[in-house]
């Protein structure tokens, strides 16, 4: 289980791979010591790799491993089925409402041509 911050960073990092700890913190809009915690417990489990920017050996540059890779993906297939259920969902409902909308539209025009009963 990944608490939201994680999978932010998690999405953050595969689309922007090799930034800076200081920089995703900015992105995702964590202070930086939540983004230290957060790397840090991503890092335990294996997710993601740090390491020390070649030019700046105080910056950590961020990546995700295999593993982060391959838990990413099956987030984001979960993801993708609760969003594809949920606009299903809301596809019967805005049929049902365009149906209700069609019948009041030829009650109204039965009216307003006299021809109700």
């Amino acid at each position: 289980m990944l608490t939201g911050p994680q999978y932010a960073v998690l999405v953050t990092v595969e689309a922007h791979p090799k930034l800076d700890q200081g920089s995703l913190a900015h992105t995702v809009a964590l202070d930086r010591s939540t983004m230290a915690d957060v790397c840090r417990r991503l890092e335990d489990r294996g997710l993601i790799e740090r390491t020390q920017a070649p030019a700046d050996g105080r910056r950590k540059l961020l990546g995700l491993t295999e593993e982060g890779r391959a838990a990413l993906q099956r987030l984001q297939d979960r993801v993708n089925a609760l969003e594809h259920e949920l606009m299903a969902e809301h596809a019967s409902g805005l049929s049902e409402l365009l149906e209700r909308l069609d019948t009041l539209s030829r009650r109204w025009e039965t009216v307003a041509t006299g021809s109700a009963s």
